[in-house]
Formats: structure tokens, sequence, C-alpha cells
């Protein structure tokens, strides 16, 4: 388990890594500070595939959770940078597997 938790963590970071590369190509193209957000990437994502995961989400988030959950709450966390989303989640698998340090060390007495 904790190896996939690793595995996952470690491509939400190189996802992180290439969005960073992607943004600042267009920070240098077009001389001014652009980060892509989350929803944009989703909704490019979605369209690539042919899927409406993204109107799914928000016709179910809308309908049975409460539309006040979508529009302050979801659509600010679309609106995010994609770095600092794939940052946050790869972090936060990469420290859910990480390994104990109770389990790596022997004590003295045990050697």
């Amino acid at each position: 388990m904790r190896m996939i938790a690793r595995l996952i963590g470690s491509i939400f970071l190189a996802l992180m890594l290439i969005i960073i590369i992607m943004d600042g190509a267009k920070v240098l193209s077009s001389n001014e500070l652009v980060f892509t957000p989350l929803g944009q990437i989703w909704f490019q994502i979605d369209q690539a595939m042919g899927t409406l995961t993204l109107n799914t989400l928000q016709a179910i988030v809308q309908r049975y959770v409460h539309p006040i959950v979508w529009d302050p709450f979801i659509v600010t966390i679309l609106g995010a940078p994609a770095w600092l989303f794939c940052a946050i989640i790869g972090i936060l698998f990469l420290y859910l597997g990480r390994t104990r340090t109770r389990e790596r060390y022997k004590h003295i007495d045990e050697l």
C-alpha cells in the first residue's frame, strides 16, 4: 500500500513539474505572469477524451449535495493553479506512503 501511495505521489509531482514548465513557457512568450487553472486543464482533458466528467460533477454536487458547495468552494479549487493542486496531492500521497521511523531503526538492545 505504501508503494502505491509513493507511486501516486511521484506521478503527481511529475505532473506538477510538467505544468510548471508549460506555465514557464507561457510566461516567457507573453511577458506576464500566467498560471493555468486546474479547471482549464480538466476541461481540455474532457474535450480530448470526449467525456463530460466536469459537467457531471457539477450536476451531482448541485443536485445531491447543495448548490452553495459548488459555487464558492469547488469553483475556487478549479480556479487555483494546477501545479499547486498537483503539489498538494503529491505531497499528501508521499506523506501517507512514508516509512515510519520506528520501523526503520532498531534499538541497540535488539542488535
